[in-house]
């Protein structure tokens, strides 16, 4: 085999002095001399073919230089007036002829997929059989296929809803075991060089942890999607609440838990601003330490654990009702709240299993239409029932006995604490957010004390747990919304339960807990550990079991509690969700206050509004959870 072009031309007059040469002035020499003085055509006849190059000693390594040559030149001779079939010779070492010649840098307007699918020449089977050949074609490949079609409106809307619940408190839920495989953000960093420079076998696998992006949702749209996060199943609960509180002591309560509500998101947002933190948990470690953290935490979990139990003793209420009148006699006979609760849990633990939220986007949807569409049909006929036969029997303006129940079911329809940070950070205008904050939650206040007055003024002290149980049971659309919102509630679950179970798995599966007394940055900082099992199967196996048995344990408390829902739907709201939402915020904000050096008229109004507003939710958690577990 012929040597290299660049030894072929030395002057042979000159040998010594060519080798006490570096290399670099050879290949400056090499670079200069002229086509006619290199006959690279003739040379190249004594090259191997450009598949043979990849089985000569090298070759894997050698092969990057011959696709800068043949990626820079012009097909037939580069601006050096090489061939791009004289790559390198028998002994795999390329000619430093080709070192010279790199591709030209793109602006970074371009992308770096579309860059590759321009550059990149058809893989063949030699590609592939080499070392680290087949891991890069794979990489490569995933970066092509980058150009989709952008979704259409409903999906983006749904999209970004699910990617909230992915950030829940402010915290990253994105889970490594199923996300995104993207490595758009590599490519990005190393634009404008050649790809098997970009995708090597030391590139990682493993994604970089990702900056949280910045928010694009208007005005509008963020509306939405605060209005999406706090009206679900929670309503349904109201007509009976009203009955427990009186009419009109629960209008009162009603409407001043909306104000109390209201004050505390804009509080916490504050601190949100003034301690620039996004996440909940990380604003109690920076201002109070690990022990705030924690109880931010375990009430996340409890909140989620009761709302997930109600949905599964909600539909379990309305398939006894539906099924019971279709059904013979024979088959309602097996009609129970047990199997009732086991079917779903059959059918609930494949969707806790899902580890992408997108692929949740067509689940989300479809839940949203169906409460949408329950809320006019409870409307309508309540509406019906009141014009017709007048208002019910046994309306009570103040019950004494019963009204701190009102209290719980009152505040589990408002918390939505968890995404009012990542609904904030999505706006595109995050300083309107007040704004929409306060029109959306004087427009849900509206909304539940109507369809709570209207509830109870329809059927009075005859009103059951869930209002849809009230409507003529005889009736399609009834029978219906019994099926549709049914299922938007058990469908809904599997997102309410997505933040809690990423919580107990960061604590789980965190090996620094049982194997190291040293603190790591995730600590330090007061964030959740990841141990992602996308690339161990025994870490993603025992995580599924590990759900799975979540799943058991919520089920198992829904049928504990299956003949009193309405009393356990006040327990969770005033054990869990009162700290979450009227006593954590205040004690955030008292603290972050001392960060600002000039306070304002408002800073002083919102100081004193903090005492209090904690002073009340300590009262009311203990009275109210006492009342409820050993008075009513």
């Amino acid at each position: 085999m012929s040597p290299s072009p660049s030894l072929n031309h030395r002057p042979t007059n000159d040998s010594a002095s060519n080798l006490s040469m570096s290399y670099q002035e050879q290949i400056s020499n090499v670079g200069n001399l002229s086509s006619k003085e290199l006959d690279f055509k003739t040379v190249s006849k004594h090259f191997v073919s450009q598949e043979d190059t990849l089985k000569l000693q090298g070759g894997d390594i050698a092969r990057q230089i011959y696709h800068q040559l043949e990626n820079g030149s012009d097909g037939s001779v580069n601006k050096m007036g090489t061939s791009p079939s004289s790559h390198h010779g028998g002994s795999g070492v390329a000619s430093p002829v080709f070192l010279k010649d790199y591709p030209k840098r793109r602006t970074r307007s371009s992308s770096f997929s579309t860059y590759l699918s321009e550059t990149r020449r058809e893989s063949t089977a030699s590609d592939i059989n080499v070392p680290g050949g087949f891991r890069r074609e794979f990489l490569i490949n995933k970066s092509l296929q980058k150009n989709e079609t952008p979704p259409n409106f409903l999906t983006r809307n749904f999209v970004e809803f699910l990617s909230i619940y992915g950030h829940f408190a402010g915290e990253d839920f994105s889970d490594d075991d199923g996300g995104s495989d993207s490595e758009e953000t590599d490519l990005e960093s190393a634009h404008g060089s050649s790809y098997e420079e970009v995708f090597d076998e030391e590139s990682s696998l493993l994604n970089e942890p990702k900056e949280a992006p910045k928010g694009t949702a208007s005005v509008l749209k963020t509306f939405f999607l605060l209005f999406k996060s706090l009206v679900g199943s929670g309503v349904l609960f109201l007509p009976r609440a009203f009955y427990n509180g009186g009419l009109s002591f629960s209008i009162f309560a009603l409407t001043l838990f909306g104000v109390l509500t209201y004050l505390c998101y804009v509080v916490l947002i504050k601190s949100k601003k003034t301690m620039n933190l996004s996440s909940y948990g990380e604003l109690g470690f920076k201002t109070y330490g690990k022990p705030l953290k924690i109880f931010i935490l375990i009430s996340i979990v409890l909140s989620q654990f009761g709302f997930v139990a109600t949905y599964i003793l909600f539909a379990a209420e309305n398939m006894i009702s539906f099924l019971g009148s279709v059904l013979p006699d024979g088959a309602s006979a097996y009609l129970n709240t047990a199997n009732l609760v086991l079917i779903q849990f059959v059918l609930l633990v494949p969707l806790v299993l899902i580890r992408n939220l997108t692929k949740l986007s067509l689940v989300s949807l479809v839940s949203s239409v169906f409460i949408i569409v329950g809320l006019v049909i409870i409307f309508y006929y309540s509406g019906v029932q009141l014009l017709t036969y007048g208002v019910g029997p046994n309306i009570q303006h103040f019950n004494s006995k019963n009204w701190s129940m009102l209290i719980g079911v009152a505040v589990t329809s408002f918390e939505g604490i968890g995404l009012i940070l990542p609904i904030e950070a999505s706006m595109a205008q995050p300083e309107k957010f007040p704004m929409v904050l306060f029109v959306g939650m004087t427009v849900i206040t509206v909304l539940f004390v109507g369809i709570g007055t209207v509830g109870y003024s329809s059927f009075g002290d005859e009103i059951k747990s869930i209002i849809i149980l009230n409507l003529p049971q005889s009736k399609f659309a009834v029978r219906s919304i019994l099926v549709l919102y049914s299922l938007a509630v058990f469908l809904t679950a599997p997102l309410q339960l997505f933040p809690a179970i990423k919580i107990l798995e960061a604590l789980a599966f965190n090996p620094a807990v049982k194997t190291s007394k040293t603190k790591s940055k995730a600590d330090s900082e007061g964030k959740l550990y990841r141990h992602s099992g996308k690339y161990n199967p025994q870490v993603k196996w025992l995580k599924n079991l590990f759900r799975s048995a979540v799943v058991a344990i919520i089920c198992a408390i829904a049928y504990a509690n299956a003949s009193n829902i309405d009393k356990f739907v006040s327990f969770n709201g005033c054990f869990a969700c009162i700290p979450l939402v009227y006593i954590y915020p205040p004690l955030i904000h008292l603290r972050t206050l001392k960060h600002k050096p000039n306070w304002t008229r408002q800073d002083y109004c919102l100081r004193v509004f903090d005492y209090v507003l904690f002073v009340v939710g300590i009262v009311a958690v203990v009275y109210t959870t006492y009342q409820i577990l050993f008075k009513i």
